[in-house]
């Protein structure tokens, strides 16, 4: 992979077989596990600077779901959610985390708090960045765009113009000026070629059919309850907007909520700083 800036992206490479092919990610430094799960169109590049900042005193992992970043991209999946969050579970198993801080964000939510759901007493804490975990049944709003991504135009959009990694990247950015040319790069480039886009449109169109996945998840939100519990939201999110930080909010007893004003769908891209910062903080404090 020549076009991985390995200034920007140092890790070490490694691997796993899983159904369909091998999945990547990267496991740095030693101590309490942080696990970083990554959503739509992105992959564990989007985490680079925590994982730079914190691997100095936590063990880092950042898988790259099939089908994203640098692991396969099989023209048939599995790449539906539960698949995929069975891929991040297995490896998590494998690699023995207990005490796990789970950082979440975009398709990353559902996915990863499927782990935290089943396996409650291995995770320790959670930091959420603009995401979600609810079927969108009465939401109009959620069931028109799941109705247009699961339509023949997206379809015919994504595999003429690469509309998902390319268009939707930008949009989704409120601070363009902390993002430069070279990171929309890395974010476009491991779905250049229409071939590598399988497990992308699969799981962005599976928003339309994953409702009773996402059911049997939000049924069981109370177990994440008493969780100590770290929420980012970019209040300029085109795609999550406020009323869903709102929902968060019911969820658990006692979270630490930190609006942005100005970021977009990124709050870990757009205002590292600040992001890391908070989470230095969060992670210091004493569990009870």
């Amino acid at each position: 992979m020549d076009w991985v800036s390995r200034t920007a992206y140092p890790f070490r490479s490694r691997y796993r077989e899983v159904r369909g092919g091998r999945m990547h990610y990267v496991d740095e430094g030693r101590g309490e596990p942080i696990v970083l799960v990554h959503g739509v169109p992105t992959w564990s590049y989007s985490f680079r600077h925590l994982i730079r900042r914190f691997a100095a005193t936590h063990r880092c992992i950042a898988v790259d779901h099939l089908g994203f970043g640098l692991s396969d991209k099989p023209l048939e999946g599995p790449y539906d959610p539960a698949a995929l969050a069975a891929n991040l579970g297995d490896l998590i198993g494998e690699l023995g985390l207990r005490n796990i801080t789970l950082v979440v964000h975009d398709w990353g939510g559902p996915i990863g708090l499927a782990y935290a759901l089943q396996h409650p007493k291995d995770v320790a804490r959670l930091v959420l960045f603009n995401t979600w975990m609810w079927p969108a049944e009465g939401d109009l709003r959620a069931r028109s765009i799941a109705r247009f991504l699961a339509s023949p135009l997206y379809l015919a959009l994504e595999r003429r113009f690469a509309i998902t990694a390319r268009l939707f990247t930008r949009l989704a950015i409120a601070r363009r000026e902390a993002v430069s040319s070279e990171t929309l790069r890395h974010y476009s480039e491991p779905f250049r070629r229409r071939t590598d886009r399988a497990g992308l449109v699969s799981l962005v169109r599976s928003i339309h059919t994953a409702d009773p996945w996402l059911g049997t998840l939000w049924d069981k939100r109370h177990s994440l309850s008493q969780l100590p519990t770290l929420i980012f939201w970019g209040m300029r999110d085109p795609a999550f907007p406020a009323r869903y930080l709102r929902r968060w909010e019911t969820v658990f007893e006692d979270p630490e909520v930190h609006r942005l004003t100005g970021v977009g769908h990124y709050p870990h891209e757009e205002a590292p700083e600040v992001v890391m910062s908070v989470i230095e903080r969060f992670l210091a404090r004493p569990l009870c």
